[in-house]
């Protein structure tokens, strides 16, 4: 048997057979290949599945900024302590060669909304996954726009990031699976989009609609 000698690259330290070439990861890389989880085993985006039909009686809504991606941990977390919250995610391809293979990403990197007590957020805090929660001034306004964001991911509609919009003219959408959902409308290069924004982290996201589809609000 030959024997196994070892090469420092980039404070990376691998065995290598002598005589043969290995291929070297770097570090980011290895990190970024081990946040991709299967489907089946990231956590619920709603919990419980009802949580932005209930109105706001009592509980408030809270938006966890989180540690460098904690937001999938913070999620199990606070259903283990069952602690409603909402975790929007989109599925993303990962490059594979040998298979193709998908995970969940969160839409809004680094933030997680949940609803709770004071004491709640007092235990949110605990779980060390988070680097600060934001208070929310209008509570149902926040409900009302996640509602809307989660329509659209559930009738598995694409979602662009885009600049924050917070004025234009809002209309509301008269029929198909997204029919009800308000929202400002953006014309560009002959196409027409639909901008949905979560006012409390001050982000924005469209989704392609037709004209004809849209009225007046």
């Amino acid at each position: 048997m030959s024997l196994l000698h070892c090469i420092a690259v980039h404070n990376l330290r691998l065995p290598v057979a002598n005589g043969t070439r290995l291929k070297l990861v770097p570090r980011w890389a290895r990190r970024k290949t081990s946040m991709a989880l299967a489907i089946e085993k990231n956590p619920a985006q709603m919990f419980p599945s009802d949580i932005l039909d209930e109105p706001v009686n009592g509980t408030l809504w809270w938006v966890a900024h989180t540690k460098s991606r904690r937001e999938k941990a913070l999620a199990e977390f606070l259903a283990q302590r069952n602690i409603g919250y909402y975790l929007p995610m989109v599925k993303v391809r990962q490059p594979n060669l040998r298979r193709e293979r998908f995970s969940l990403l969160p839409l809004f990197s680094g933030y997680l909304f949940f609803k709770g007590s004071r004491d709640d957020r007092y235990a949110a805090y605990t779980s060390n996954h988070i680097a600060r929660v934001l208070e929310v001034g209008d509570q149902e306004k926040l409900r009302t726009e996640l509602f809307q964001i989660a329509r659209v991911l559930e009738a598995r509609e694409h979602l662009s990031p885009c600049d924050f919009f917070s004025e234009g003219q809002r209309v509301r959408i008269t029929y198909g699976p997204l029919k009800g959902i308000e929202g400002i409308i953006e014309r560009k290069n002959g196409s027409c989009r639909l901008v949905l924004t979560v006012s409390a982290i001050a982000q924005s996201y469209a989704v392609n609609i037709d004209a004809e589809m849209v009225a007046a609000v």
